[in-house]
């Protein structure tokens, strides 16, 4: 027998509904939702893709105010740290800075759900905790958010029950019952659900701390070694500068900093998508 709680949720209104695939078919409701792949974002905004999306300016500033429904703006800039980017094109975002757009235009809306695909990626550390922060003070009695997440630090602070899928990529996929949030985490690192007695994971999942190998003076002598000079590069109020230096094809660097710091500018500049301002030595 349906819980009666079923019964009492209301049918959505035609101003809800963004899109609906006949009049005897379901609808597209208007439920605020941060999508996957923000890369897309400075696109989708600057085209008319979809009838019902209105057309938007493309200065990060004027988004907030066209959708700010809970006069949070300021707010909400504050904490996921947009002031400083309020006078920038949406195209010239980094990753994070998109990312932390997208998920402040989303809890902006007024809404009983609200969507989010993936919200720490390209996010650092301490960004990733601040848009934790943000998702959770949309919890209300009477609101509830849904999360899909793969960093299991933040799936942890942010959430209050969990559900697992599992399956086969490109064949089909289940969700398991919401757990609670160590029994989740737990049930995904083991590859087993014990309330269904389904394994899905030939292995269990476990960190251990590698060492790190120590190159030899002969190995180190037959790599290749590849030096880029000192650039600079220029994008509007940022200015990024790089010292030279060298690496060798045997080597893993990683680049580690806050987002809007200039890691993908230079990733660019090194591959060569991006034409540095100035170029010094070499």
């Amino acid at each position: 027998m349906f819980d009666q709680e079923w019964t009492r949720i209301p049918i959505a209104s035609d101003k809800d509904t963004t899109h609906r695939y006949g009049p005897h078919s379901f609808k597209l409701l208007r439920h605020p939702t941060k999508p996957q792949h923000i890369n897309r974002i400075p696109k989708l905004l600057q085209g008319n893709r979809k009838p019902n999306v209105i057309q938007l300016h493309r200065n990060v500033g004027q988004f907030p105010t066209q959708v700010d429904e809970r006069n949070m703006k300021q707010e909400l800039a504050a904490d996921l740290e947009l002031i400083h980017v309020m006078d920038r094109n949406v195209g010239d975002l980094s990753g994070g800075e998109l990312q932390k757009f997208a998920i402040a235009i989303a809890a902006l809306r007024n809404a009983d759900i609200y969507l989010f695909d993936e919200p720490s990626s390209y996010l650092d550390v301490k960004q990733r905790l601040k848009a934790a922060r943000v998702i959770r003070s949309l919890l209300q009695p009477n609101i509830y958010v849904i999360v899909v997440e793969h960093d299991l630090s933040v799936l942890d602070y942010l959430s209050d029950f969990i559900c697992c899928l599992y399956g086969r990529p490109g064949k089909y996929g289940a969700v398991t019952l919401p757990f609670s949030v160590r029994q989740g985490i737990n049930i995904f690192l083991a590859g087993f659900v014990p309330t269904e007695n389904i394994t899905f994971r030939d292995e269990s999942l476990t960190f251990d701390v590698a060492e790190t190998p120590q190159e030899s003076a002969e190995e180190s002598e037959t790599c290749a070694r590849h030096k880029y000079p000192s650039m600079a590069k220029t994008n509007g109020n940022f200015r990024l500068k790089v010292e030279e230096g060298e690496f060798t094809d045997s080597q893993i660097i990683v680049l580690l900093g806050e987002n809007g710091k200039g890691k993908s500018n230079f990733l660019q500049m090194l591959a060569g998508f991006m034409k540095p301002d100035s170029v010094e030595g070499l």
